[in-house]
């Protein structure tokens, strides 16, 4: 029996061709015991409206101003009530009606306070761009810059109560910055799962072009310096040589 409560959380702001979609896909899935909630920054392009569509079937839609995509998030992780968060941004979809449902299992039968899969990047014609395997990924590659996918990690709540929410320093790396703290400051207890789980949508914040590259760059720099984790600027290229053999292996998907 694979009873725990998983918050499932969506930020969006304007973002009213893809929101629908994300939201279908939270709401497909076989897994029952999940917790929605939809943050909206104070969208005007009418993503409101489709959201409050789904009122009956989300749990939390808030519509409110905030400072970004991490405090967004921040406001979902606090509010949520499920033993564990995962993010599904406006962009994105579960790779299949099973998704939650496999997280769980493992992550029940494991009792760990973290588990990630793989995901895959797609244009709009739904042709795979990247495949993101997790399944190369050890703490000590953090210190390349190297994290395993954001979308698909499911987080134990417990965590942010310990090591305290995303930071707001950073606009791109806030994901890379709490993953850092959670895995140098204590040896918490995670697992792989080797499914895919998630789709993204490519042209999110952190993969729409070089400045955003650059500006993720320097801001992974500033996690790893902040948070006393040693690494030197040579080393980071490191994740640059994973990222090409992304790009070489392509998994088929039909979606």
């Amino acid at each position: 029996m694979f009873d725990i409560k998983i918050s499932i959380i969506t930020v969006v702001k304007n973002n009213k061709e893809t929101i629908a979609r994300s939201i279908d896909s939270v709401l497909s899935q076989t897994y029952k015991n999940i917790e929605y909630i939809v943050i909206d920054g104070c969208s005007t392009d009418g993503t409101i409206e489709i959201a409050n569509s789904y009122k009956d079937k989300i749990d939390v839609f808030i519509s409110e101003p905030d400072n970004g995509i991490y405090d967004a998030l921040n406001k979902g992780v606090f509010i949520s009530t499920g033993e564990f968060v995962t993010i599904l941004h406006s962009d994105d979809i579960f790779f299949d009606k099973h998704s939650v449902l496999n997280m769980a299992k493992i992550i029940q039968k494991n009792q760990v306070e973290l588990c990630f899969s793989n995901m895959v990047i797609v244009n709009n014609s739904n042709t795979v761009l990247r495949y993101y395997m997790a399944g190369y990924f050890k703490p000590w590659m953090l210190r390349m810059g190297w994290l395993p996918p954001h979308p698909t990690c499911f987080i134990k709540k417990s965590l942010f109560n310990e090591f305290g929410p995303y930071s707001l320093k950073y606009s791109l790396a806030g994901d890379f910055d709490f993953l850092v703290r959670i895995f140098f400051k204590r040896d918490i207890k995670w697992i792989y799962l080797d499914q895919i789980t998630v789709i993204m949508k490519h042209g999110g914040a952190s993969n729409s072009g070089y400045k955003s590259k650059i500006l993720a760059a320097k801001e992974i720099r500033k996690s790893l310096k902040d948070n006393h984790v040693f690494s030197l600027f040579f080393f980071q290229l490191g994740r640059y040589f994973i990222r090409l053999l992304e790009f070489i292996i392509k998994p088929k998907i039909n979606k």
